[in-house]
């Protein structure tokens, strides 16, 4: 199992809604890639800043 990454990525403002929801449903969940590399989401959460909006999520290759 490798370590966990940190990702921030910045979205725009009028996707902001549509991005948090999707985030918090993946969350916990296992992805499998074309690739047959499996990433599991540990955390994702949006951060609202001075009207800017970065996505922040954590995930690990299992």
């Amino acid at each position: 199992m490798a370590l966990p990454w940190g990702v921030k990525e910045m979205v725009e403002p009028e996707h902001g809604k549509t991005v948090e929801e999707y985030m918090e449903s993946v969350q916990g969940v296992k992805i499998e890639f074309s690739t047959g590399k499996v990433a599991h989401i540990l955390k994702a959460g949006l951060k609202e800043r001075k009207g800017k909006y970065i996505l922040i999520y954590r995930y690990e290759l299992v």
